[in-house]
């Protein structure tokens, strides 16, 4: 074992050795090349230019292809389990989110990609790389987990396949946005987040806005209209109120008698 280890050794140093030569030949050979032909010298460079050039301009164009390719559902099926959380993941990061973060194990308690949205919403991603239609077993148990244990503000079940009804049923239920085959494709094709958008408030009345301000309500009350009193039309009869009318005494009842007080006595100060 240790002479076959010795003639390894010996046989890569002797290829060192004779690759470190090749190369000292052929750079004296260009050296003089370019010294007795320099125009020819200088054609050449150019040619070796273009040549580079033109390999670079189709090595990025390949890589081009082979991203518009991975962008494509299709791709996903020959993917295992954490190839295509990562897949998913780079798709988010093309989507505008932040702080992707791949997560997905044993012990991940349902949160296989977490990130930002860019409206500055916590995602958390469950993926499901599946031959077959994902079951309501798995949605139930992302649903318990991605709000009271991972704080999710958007949970989003990404799958390749697609959903039973009663797995469907219970996402919406649960408040799971869920990403089928079908909404997959729309989003490599977009690179648009297919999450609901943030609910937005109803906006409060200009008074009640002023009222909340200091002071609004003194100037609220002071801007308030104040109600006129109605003046009755010129030649219409006044009504008579009904206190006039019960303070007048008929003629028929008798006045009621004088009181006369006891000569002698201070009525007014005893005590009853």
């Amino acid at each position: 074992m240790a002479r076959r280890r010795r003639t390894a050794h010996r046989t890569s140093s002797e290829t060192g050795w004779w690759l470190a030569g090749a190369v000292l030949v052929a750079v004296s050979i260009v050296v003089q090349v370019v010294q007795q032909h320099p125009v020819a010298a200088s054609l050449i460079a150019l040619v070796v230019l273009a040549a580079v050039c033109g390999g670079g301009w189709l090595w990025v164009q390949r890589s081009r292809r082979l991203a518009q390719k991975e962008r494509t559902v299709a791709v996903t099926d020959v993917m295992s389990g954490p190839e295509f959380e990562h897949w998913v993941a780079r798709l988010m990061r093309a989507s505008g989110c932040r702080r992707v973060r791949v997560s997905g194990g044993s012990g991940d308690m349902g949160a296989d990609v977490t990130g930002y949205a860019p409206d500055g919403r916590r995602l958390v991603v469950q993926c499901k790389r599946y031959s077959a239609k994902v079951g309501s077993p798995e949605v139930q148990r992302f649903a318990g987990t991605a709000r009271h244990v991972h704080n999710a503000d958007v949970a989003l079940l990404v799958t390749n396949n697609y959903l039973t009804a009663q797995a469907t049923d219970l996402a919406r239920r649960c408040r799971i946005s869920v990403v089928d085959r079908d909404v997959l494709g729309i989003w490599t094709a977009s690179l648009t987040l297919p999450i609901p958008p943030v609910p937005s408030r109803p906006a409060a009345p200009a008074t009640a806005l002023m009222a909340r301000l200091p002071g609004g309500r003194r100037l609220h009350r002071a801007r308030a209209p104040r109600a006129k009193p109605s003046t009755p039309p010129i030649g219409a009869s006044t009504p008579t109120t009904p206190a006039a009318s019960a303070s007048a005494t008929p003629a028929s009842t008798p006045a009621p008698p004088p009181i006369v007080a006891p000569t002698g006595t201070d009525w007014w100060n005893e005590t009853p």
